[in-house]
């Protein structure tokens, strides 16, 4: 009978990612769930349970008889105390739990958002501090921080931290995450981006990083999982050509501003902007044999599944 693992996050756009490859593997994956209406997402045969990240006791229920925790559960754009209350106090929450429930390892996952530096330096040997000021950049680093010093406090737990970059393709749970951006542009209905170059990785390459963390990680270490570095309006523009839309972004020069009505993920070209162009150090995750896929097949892959076809 294999280790159960538990995963937060569990439905959402890389946590779907991460349970149908622990379940492919046969990791025995139980999921953690907000209301069990989410159950209809996952794949047949997973169990479930509903635990909310601000109630200690559900979540050590949920905890119980794993070897293993993946907190993928994260806020990227609700207010400024929402996402402190989900990605500080949430992360705080997840892992009490895991040591009261006797968890072995604890795979946490941070961003690359949480550790770039101004000159754009992107480093599995960085500490957990950002340049970038906005919420979700600062309340990562600090549960990043959490959960290294958890690994260190003598208690058992073996913690592990994936650091991906931008996010795009394929996914059980749907086109979120940056394939809305692509999608909203090929569309017309994003017009500009700011030229922020930033690294770019597959969600089922990501859930391989995390898998790949998990089974050969070094505890207290951090892996950063990138597939390539390329601008913002490329990777816009490229998109759009692999699925014939005539609409092109404006793209606007590094250290410009959207205005307050640019979307989410848009706006994330605004906030890494202001820094260098990003630079990776992701020789750990490497040497893990993570071997992630580039631009070229990543968009083409997602084009297909976007257009219903992949």
């Amino acid at each position: 009978m294999p280790s159960r693992v538990l995963v937060t996050g569990a439905t959402g756009y890389l946590g779907s990612a991460l349970i149908a490859l622990l379940h492919e593997r046969g990791l025995a994956p139980r999921a953690v769930l907000r209301s069990p209406q989410r159950a209809v997402g996952l794949p047949p045969g997973v169990p479930w349970v509903v635990a909310d990240l601000a109630d200690p006791a559900a979540l050590c229920r949920a905890a119980e008889g794993c070897e293993a925790v993946f907190h993928l559960a994260a806020s990227v754009g609700n207010s400024v105390e929402q996402t402190r209350r989900l990605n500080v106090l949430g992360t705080q929450a997840v892992l009490d739990a895991a040591r009261a429930a006797g968890v072995r390892r604890f795979v946490h996952t941070s961003s690359a958002a949480a550790i770039v530096d101004s000159t754009g330096l992107v480093s599995e040997r960085a500490d957990a501090e950002t340049a970038l000021t906005d919420p979700y950049s600062t309340s990562k680093a600090e549960s990043e921080r959490l959960a290294l010093a958890a690994g260190r406090d003598g208690a058992g737990l073996e913690v592990v931290v994936v650091s991906p970059l931008m996010i795009y393709g394929p996914s059980p749970a749907g086109p979120h995450s940056y394939n809305a951006l692509l999608a909203a542009a090929a569309r017309g209905e994003v017009t500009e981006v700011v030229d922020a170059h930033v690294g770019w990785v597959l969600a089922s390459d990501v859930a391989l990083g995390h898998l790949l963390a998990y089974q050969r990680g070094e505890p207290g270490r951090r892996y950063v999982l990138c597939g390539e570095v390329a601008g913002f309006g490329d990777v816009l523009h490229r998109y759009a050509e692999l699925v014939g839309s005539p609409h092109r972004v404006r793209v606007l020069p590094p250290g410009s501003s959207l205005g307050p009505d640019a979307s989410t993920f848009a706006s994330r070209s605004e906030v890494y902007g202001k820094l260098g162009p990003v630079r990776v150090d992701d020789a750990g995750a490497r040497a893990l044999g993570f071997a992630p896929s580039g631009l070229a097949d990543g968009l083409a892959r997602t084009a297909a599944w976007l257009s219903g076809s992949g």
